[in-house]
């Protein structure tokens, strides 16, 4: 893979599970090839059945010698939207001790979703949601805006308000955005708003695929957006295979390269 580290005016992120191998592994070897790699805590504690075994001295010394950041996964299964309170305020000692725990490596951003509960009515669900974030930005205080929320699988609209009113900020995943429907216009919109982007390809109702082709118009988008804004964070291509990173690099190397000649 053609090395694309300091190439575009954002940093250019990677998976830390994209050869089949441990984190520590993942990190060094994507460490000379992107800017950044986003740590991947998929599990919770309770329900991790590995634990998440980390060398913070060898990342460390893999960020000073390469120029390289991290930004942060959290666990995927946190119900902070809970109507138990016990669930909930499980889910926010998980986010604190993380962040804690991964401190040393001054990740850039920690990505959270915030999972929709079917068995609630909506405006209860946002009312516990509403009580969660209340909390974890009061614990965070000025470090709330690393949380970095993130659209899945339900409009986002219905807790955009929320998440910005708490002082939290956003992780704008445009292949999440292309696979639910979302509106891709406010999305680009919120670029501004957000810390982390995600970027993968989406082809009959799967994503995380490789970007290809037939997302150029999407990837043009996107990259016009990212000039305007300035933006200086981290866009992240969030697949799982050193062959759909490479896949998705020669695309957005294509598509950036064809913008610069504007």
């Amino acid at each position: 893979m053609t090395p694309l580290k300091g190439r575009y005016p954002w940093r250019l992120g990677a998976t830390s599970f994209v050869v089949p191998a441990g984190v520590d592994e993942n990190v060094h070897f994507l460490s000379s090839l992107v800017d950044d790699v986003q740590l991947l805590f998929f599990e919770s504690r309770a329900n991790s059945k590995l634990g998440n075994p980390l060398d913070i001295g060898l990342l460390e010394r893999l960020a000073g010698e390469h120029d390289l950041s991290y930004s942060v996964h959290l666990p995927i299964d946190l119900h902070l939207g809970s109507l138990s309170r016990r669930r909930r305020d499980e889910a926010i000692v998980e986010v604190i001790d993380l962040m804690t725990k991964l401190s040393p490596l001054a990740p850039s951003c920690f990505d959270l979703h915030l999972l929709r509960e079917h068995d609630m009515a909506e405006s209860q669900w946002l009312d516990c949601l509403n009580n969660s974030l209340n909390k974890l930005s009061d614990r965070l205080g000025a470090e709330r805006g690393k949380i970095a929320i993130e659209n899945i699988d339900y409009p986002f609209q219905s807790v955009r308000s929320l998440v910005l009113d708490h002082g939290f900020s956003l992780c704008l995943d445009f292949g999440h955005g292309l696979l639910y429907g979302e509106d891709l216009a406010q999305m680009f919109n919120d670029i501004p708003r957000a810390s982390h982007i995600h970027y993968h390809g989406v082809t009959g109702g799967q994503d995380h695929l490789a970007v290809d082709l037939h997302q150029d118009e999407m990837s043009v988008g996107l990259a016009e957006k990212l000039s305007d804004c300035c933006f200086s964070g981290v866009v992240t291509l969030e697949v799982y295979s050193m062959e759909r990173l490479q896949e998705s690099c020669q695309a957005l190397a294509k598509v950036w390269k064809e913008y610069e000649r504007k």
